[in-house]
């Protein structure tokens, strides 16, 4: 693990060193002015994962930082951003995309797939016609040049339905092969491309291997769920007009996420925030921006303006409980919120039993 020295770090906020900057040409006082408050802001970002006990990983460090800019005003957020554009996507981004692609190309290949089965069918009706046409010839006429024509036509088309009787042989052992490959790379896909956010494996992973780095260096955490109420989704008799409505929603909890935010799809509707090194308080805060963006947001299917209600629930994460207790717990609270009930909830998890039975134990004095 890497360590930081605290004095360093301390008078590093102080003063620039001046061995970055010797021979460097600065293009403008704004450039020197923008680029100097990055490097402040670094360092004070530092210095809390040093002083909060978290190691100072890039992972980490991203979250801290994407975390502490958002209490910063949004002229300094604004400058930070603009220096930051080069840095476009993460891995797991550039890996959605991919999944993407590679579902849009499989897509294709059924595509053309379902483009041969065609032509193969109007081929057999071609022979089928052919067929019939050369017994009407055999029983209407007797010349045998006739004859002679419509057998040679029948060879042909013998020879032809042979050739591509083994070309679609050789064509579909290409595609079993193209489908168990696509299907292997679907099956690890991290991405839900209905709503373009992660999808449930992926986000399940991410909750499981937060807990354990919870019960390692001992911050916080938590989970938020999301979803439409039902009472609004039975209105709409369209199923696409109902998934319309559910992608904007998908949108909206994207556009008031970090980037440090795993958003997903846990599944029927049901979307879920990791909001990595962030308290209830906070959460709570995510929760009241994303009530106030989805109701001030206007919805419409056809020319019908939609009355939006969602709902909201919270759920520390905490080391000792499973992922599908944390989720399960969220799950069972959702339907208590709403735009005329609360707004949220923060679910409550129970004492551990082995903490419990120490307490017991240490009653009874034994």
């Amino acid at each position: 693990m890497v360590r930081l020295d605290k004095n360093k770090i301390q008078s590093g906020l102080g003063h620039r060193s001046r061995n970055g900057t010797a021979g460097t040409e600065i293009d403008s006082a704004k450039s020197q002015s923008s680029n100097s408050e990055l490097e402040k802001f670094s360092l004070y970002v530092l210095k809390v994962l040093m002083d909060e006990n978290i190691p100072p990983t890039p992972n980490n460090f991203q979250i801290y930082f994407e975390k502490l800019l958002d209490n910063k005003p949004l002229s300094f957020k604004k400058r930070i951003s603009d220096l930051l554009e080069a840095e476009n996507l993460n891995d797991d981004e550039h890996r959605a995309k991919m999944e993407m692609e590679v579902k849009e190309g499989f897509g294709q290949i059924k595509s053309i797939m379902k483009v041969v089965s065609t032509v193969y069918k109007n081929t057999n009706i071609m022979k089928e016609i052919v067929k019939k046409r050369t017994a009407e010839l055999e029983v209407s006429s007797g010349q045998l040049s006739v004859t002679n024509i419509t057998s040679a036509l029948n060879e042909d088309l013998k020879k032809l339905s042979m050739l591509m009787n083994k070309q679609m042989e050789v064509l579909k052992v290409h595609y079993e092969k193209t489908s168990t490959i696509l299907k292997d790379v679907e099956s690890k896909a991290v991405f839900d491309s209905r709503f373009g956010v992660y999808n449930r494996r992926y986000f399940l992973k991410n909750i499981e291997s937060e807990c354990k780095s919870i019960e390692q260096f001992n911050h916080r955490s938590t989970l938020v769920l999301a979803k439409i109420k039902d009472s609004i989704l039975s209105r709409i008799v369209n199923s696409r007009d109902r998934m319309v409505l559910t992608r904007n929603i998908a949108k909206l909890l994207l556009k008031t996420s970090r980037r440090s935010d795993v958003v997903a799809h846990y599944g029927d509707g049901v979307f879920g925030m990791l909001m990595k090194h962030t308290d209830v308080n906070n959460a709570k805060r995510a929760c009241e921006r994303i009530s106030d963006l989805i109701y001030a947001t206007s919805f419409f299917i056809g020319d019908m303006e939609m009355d939006t209600d969602i709902e909201l629930a919270i759920v520390p994460i905490a080391p000792g409980h499973t992922t599908e207790l944390l989720v399960s717990v969220a799950l069972d609270s959702l339907p208590k919120t709403g735009k005329r009930l609360e707004p949220y909830i923060v679910c409550e998890l129970e004492v551990e039993e082995e903490e419990s039975d120490e307490d017991s134990k240490d009653e009874n004095g034994s």
